[in-house]
Formats: C-alpha cells, structure tokens, sequence
C-alpha cells in the first residue's frame, strides 16, 4: 500500500505504525480523509459503515439484505433461495436418503484431492511478493519450494538487523511480527519467572492471569492472602506503538486493584531484565520476608556522592540521583540504608527540601530508619520536606507514618523506549524545526507511561 501523503510503501501493521509516526494518523483517519475522501455512508441510508483494515463497508448492518442481493447478482453471497422454507412448503426442497442420494456412498479420488489443495494454497510466486515487502527487515531462509500452508507451516526468518534467526507462519508475518530479540516479548516467561521465585519463598496459594478481582481485566501474579499483586509490563507492548495502548492503563488498573483492596506493583522488562535483584526484594518486603533491623542499633554517618551512588544504584530500582545532603545508617560498620536531599527542580516548592532517593539494603528493612535519618535532618536543616512517591510500587504511606501529608499527585509520567530499554523523556533535545515527540520517533523511540506520583509534604518542625 502506498501513502497518499508521502509515497511510503508499507502493508499491514507496518503502514498503520508509519501513519501514526510520521504523519499522527490512525488508520481509520487516513482511510476515511484520503481513500474514501470522507465518503464513507451507507449506500442506502447514509449511516457511516463498519470499518475493517483499511476498508468501509459499502453498506451498514441495518441494510445488510441489500449488500446480499447485490454480491449474488456479482457473483457473490446472495441470499438463500429457500430461506425460511421447508420440504412441507416447497416443492423445490427435495430429501433424498440413503442409496437414492446420487453422492451416498462415494468419496473424492486422490487426484480430485490433490487439485483441491493447490487451488487453496499460495503460489510460489505469490508467497515470494508478499515476502519481499518486508525484505528490509527479514530474510526467508526457508525454500519457497517447500511452502504448504500459510497458517499451518512456521517458515524460518532471519532478522536483518540483529542476524537472529526466528519461526514465523506466513499469516503472523504479513502482519507484522517483529523480531524477538529486537522487541523481546518476555510477558509470559517473565511471569512463569515471577510466579516461580514467589513459590519459592513458600508463599501458598499464588494464582496466575486471575481475572475475577477486577473483571475483565487480569493481574498477572496475585497473593490473595497478602492482599498484593504484580503486574509484569512489557515495554513493546505497552507503548504507544501498540493502537490499543492508552497513557492511563496502568493507572486504571492500579486505581481498580486498590478498589478492591489490593495493592499492586507494577514491573517494566527492562527493570525485571537489569534490576531483578532489586525487583525480587521489593516483592519480599511486600511479603514481609526481609531480615530486619532496628535503626535504634544503628549509627548516622554522612556519606560522600561516590558511596551514596554506588549504594543507590545498587538497592534503588531508579539507580542514583545528583542529591546535596547525603545520609546513611550504619549497623555494625555496614551501610544498610541511605538518603538523599535536594533542591527540588520546581520554583513552587521554594524553601522546601526534597527527598531525592531512599532506599535499604536489598532484602533488608530498618525498623524506624526514616524517622532516624529526618531526625538527623531536622539538626542540620530547618526547611520543610516534600517528596514523590512513585505509584507503581505504593502510596507512600509509609511517609504519612512519619508526619508527611498527602498533597496531590503529578499526573500520569512517561518515558521512551526502544522496545529494550527506558530513557529519560529529558534526552530528547527539540528544535525549532521538530517537536519533542517528532525528534523522539526520528531516534525510534516511543511514549511508554507509568502512573505518576504522590506528593507528600512535612512542614511542622
């Protein structure tokens, strides 16, 4: 298919992934504006028509009879000559059994079989064009020769890009599978990965894709008993590539699960990929497994930006951030918790401090360790406190144990991604020729959302 707007040639997913980059189309806009010309009614009665890839029906289900009648006279489906009559009304309907029946008995010969199967399958040369349309990406290392099926048959692809050699049907290619190890789709082994490391710390009664707390949708790993979930998101498949994809998905669900009382935790591939030490604490502390330290046992040190980020990158899913106040507790001579203060980015919080990063050890919780460090804090500073809390892990209601008030939240965040990785949205440098979104397509980087962070504020010294 050719772009009416630009002259790219593309098929299937492949073009409506092109209108929606290059030109901020979806594939029902750019069909009804410049293949249809915003003709798009009913035949009959003007209503606007169904719409199936790239294509509007001629007429709409209320007319369908009429769509009928005319496919017959073309050659098509008519209706049925004896539509609502029987052999007891109609002359025409004749029932013959057993022996009387001119085909009772008989079975196709082989040859008539074989005939049958080559008008049902592609032609060599047929599969060979559709193949070459996306000869950029792929290389077929199967034989045409050897083709039967296009739904049956899993031919062999090499990937241009990464030389990954893959099986794909013929119907899955056309429409638009990608390349595994370019856009890993790690949902279904990640969750089997998941689901295993909970069973393994003996936790009883883990269901997997249940959908009965929050029909229809499904949470991928549930402890019902612990009144917690985790939602295994992969970064392909939940960008802005995808047509089904909304900025507000996780966020619903998490809305939806905290409804029902279940707290859920949101898990990209990238951190599941790079970070799964980290994951796997994080899921433990949930569970109350973690070894635990009372900070009463421990001793306050400030630490330098070396020590803090090599902790930090360590224990915090986020890694390490610039902080002007850090701070770590000791329990017998080893760093086992650590927190960062700075001035916040925005002009409103004015005379406020911000607590950049805080994290513990991995598998470790310190029993009164943030009233500790903002103890220590209050010595050295007198400005008040606000902090995010990011929520896809929680609330932040530990920071309202401590003092802290809720204040709001910041609205749904993104990133964007290559399908492997997250990077800051603050990368992409705009101009004035390009918008950030246009600079971020032209890197082959797409939106990919989270849910956005709760603010909480400690103002009374």
């Amino acid at each position: 298919m050719k772009c009416q707007i630009c002259g790219y040639e593309g098929l299937g997913k492949d073009f409506s992934n092109h209108l929606r980059k290059k030109h901020g189309l979806k594939s029902k806009e750019y069909t009804k504006k410049y293949i249809y010309c915003n003709r798009v009614g009913c035949k009959n009665c003007g209503k606007e028509t169904r719409y199936t890839s790239f294509k509007f029906k001629k007429y709409c289900k209320d007319c369908v009879k009429i769509a009928m009648k005319e496919g017959g006279k073309k050659g098509g489906k008519a209706e049925a000559w004896n539509k609502g009559k029987t052999h007891k009304d109609d002359k025409r309907i004749v029932r013959l059994k057993g022996k009387d029946n001119p085909f009772w008995g008989k079975k196709h010969t082989q040859e008539a079989l074989n005939k049958m199967s080559l008008t049902k399958r592609l032609g060599g040369k047929e599969v060979l064009e559709r193949i070459l349309k996306r000869n950029k990406e792929f290389e077929i290392l199967t034989p045409i020769e050897e083709y039967f099926s296009r739904q049956r048959q899993y031919l062999d692809f090499k990937c241009k890009k990464c030389d990954f050699e893959c099986k794909k049907t013929l119907q899955a290619f056309e429409r638009g599978s990608l390349c595994p190890k370019c856009y890993p789709i790690t949902r279904s082994q990640a969750e089997v990965e998941i689901y295993e490391y909970i069973s393994s710390l003996e936790i009883k009664h883990v269901l997997t894709n249940d959908r009965n707390i929050i029909k229809p949708k499904e949470i991928d790993v549930l402890i019902k008993q612990n009144h917690f979930g985790i939602e295994f998101n992969g970064l392909y498949w939940h960008s802005e590539v995808i047509d089904r994809t909304t900025k507000y998905d996780l966020l619903n669900k998490t809305k939806q699960c905290q409804k029902s009382g279940i707290k859920l935790m949101h898990i990209f591939s990238d951190e599941w990929e790079y970070k799964k030490d980290i994951c796997k604490s994080m899921i433990k502390n949930r569970l109350g497994l973690c070894n635990r330290v009372f900070a009463r046992k421990c001793v306050i040190k400030e630490i330098d930006k070396k020590v803090f980020d090599e902790f930090m990158n360590k224990s915090h899913i986020s890694g390490s951030v610039n902080s002007s106040i850090r701070l770590g507790l000791f329990y017998k001579e080893e760093l086992i918790s650590a927190i960062g203060f700075r001035k916040p980015r925005q002009k409103k919080w004015k005379g406020y401090y911000e607590i950049s990063r805080f994290a513990t050890k991995i598998d470790t919780v310190v029993t009164g360790g943030l009233s500790k460090f903002l103890s220590h804090f209050r010595k050295i500073r007198e400005e008040k406190l606000m902090t995010y809390a990011d929520r896809r892990f929680g609330e932040g209601l530990g920071y309202e144990k401590v003092g802290f008030k809720y204040c709001g939240d910041t609205g749904v965040d993104y990133w964007y991604t290559d399908g492997k990785c997250r990077y800051d949205r603050f990368i992409i440098k705009t101009d004035n020729d390009m918008s950030e979104k246009e600079k971020a397509y032209e890197m082959g980087l797409y939106k990919v959302w989270g849910c956005g962070s709760n603010i909480w504020v400690l103002e009374d010294n």
